[in-house]
């Protein structure tokens, strides 16, 4: 597929014009990347803005003692660190790569361009921060506002509502290990905490999830689906 119609399916891109679509594909790259790469470290120039077509991706940063943990992770369809590349900043993370990804690559400068061209690629950029912002505030939130083990509920309910609008069964997406990365906490804490969640009627069996009552675990974590779920961006078919 021509790097056109790969950017065709990505939100940031959907509403382009066909003249406006072309000039960004012409300077676009297609990367194909295994687990481990890394597609830019923490502190290297924003020059380029990389899009996840397929796969899986992870967002991390150092501590002051060279640790490493996970602030977010990347779907098909999210951009990364938008607002970094549009200003020419320096990137506050490093992306990995945490499954086979295929990753489009495009020049900053050229989506600078666009935006001063004018047109709908600037709404749909206002768009795509706005969610990214949004994305950070929320994990603010949780982390102010609720217990350790109010955070995994609170992750749990936000799985249950995009996996099937509420579900009591859900499989979680990612491993233990990056999951507790995820959500600030070492695995040991993590399988503490899901103990811990027993009382509140959630079991786990690997990676499948059950919840006894989504009301009850919602009234323990004060989670609200107007504000607590994800403001996903998927691309198009």
């Amino acid at each position: 597929m021509n790097a056109a119609k790969l950017l065709e399916q990505i939100p940031l891109f959907s509403d382009m014009s066909s003249e406006d679509l072309a000039r960004v594909a012409q300077h676009t790259q297609e990367l194909v990347c295994e687990k481990g790469n890394f597609l830019f470290r923490e502190g290297d120039k924003a020059e380029y803005l990389y899009v996840l077509v397929s796969g899986l991706a992870q967002m991390t940063a150092k501590g002051p003692e060279g640790q490493q943990t996970v602030i977010e992770i990347l779907y098909p369809g999210d951009s990364f660190i938008l607002a970094a590349v549009i200003t020419g900043k320096r990137f506050l993370m490093s992306a990995e790569v945490v499954k086979s990804s295929r990753v489009l690559k495009i020049p900053g400068a050229e989506l600078v361009g666009l935006i001063r061209h004018g047109g709908d690629f600037g709404l749909n950029m206002m768009a795509t921060l706005s969610t990214q912002y949004r994305s950070m505030v929320r994990q603010v939130k949780n982390q102010r506002l609720r217990t350790t083990a109010q955070r995994v509920a609170a992750f749990l309910l936000d799985l249950a509502y995009d996996q099937g609008r509420g579900e009591n069964c859900i499989i979680l997406p990612h491993t233990k290990k990056m999951l507790a990365a995820l959500l600030g906490m070492s695995q040991e804490g993590l399988s503490r905490t899901f103990t811990a969640l027993r009382e509140q009627g959630v079991t786990i069996d690997h990676k499948q999830v059950r919840i006894e009552s989504i009301v009850k675990l919602r009234r323990f974590c004060g989670f609200s689906n107007k504000l607590d779920t994800s403001d996903r961006i998927t691309p198009k078919e």
